[in-house]
């Protein structure tokens, strides 16, 4: 009976127990998804790509649209979780008050549109690549998604 209530206890510590393998990282430096289609250091195309035969050099120019503008996205959004911050710190603060609250919130408004923006001209920019057959399958994919890719 004591050694039934042992197992009964150890097999799920045993179970859980389940170090990374040597070809895995350790469990704290998983790689994050990224849902926004915006993987510009590791070389993935946009999703909306997806289904659309791309050439090699289209590929390649896409590529390196991408990560030409990663490193400026990147210090735009660490920049808008500075003014984020601010705002919680200053939400939970005694010198609260509206005025600078709206400021900061106008200024992390024009981030996002900013941002947006920018977003919207490398979209135009792969979309300028495409050829009119990959446009037409691209117009295609999107009606059907319905805006699941952006």
């Amino acid at each position: 009976m004591r050694k039934i209530l042992l197992l009964l206890v150890l097999f799920p510590a045993i179970s859980l127990a389940n170090p990374p393998m040597p070809d895995e990282p350790p469990c704290g430096e998983m790689h994050r998804f990224n849902h926004h289609g915006m993987e510009g250091e590791n070389g993935h195309l946009p999703r909306f790509l997806q289904g659309i035969d791309l050439t090699d050099t289209q590929q390649t120019e896409i590529k390196a649209l991408m990560k030409s503008m990663h490193d400026e996205f990147k210090a735009k959004h660490e920049e808008t979780k500075k003014i984020h911050q601010e705002i919680r710190n200053l939400s939970f603060s005694d010198d609260y008050t509206d005025a600078k609250a709206e400021a900061l919130n106008e200024k992390a408004n024009a981030m996002h549109k900013e941002l947006g923006l920018k977003k919207s001209r490398l979209n135009n920019s792969i979309y300028k690549l495409l050829n009119n057959d990959q446009k037409q399958k691209l117009k295609t994919n999107l009606t059907q998604s319905e805006g699941r890719f952006f």
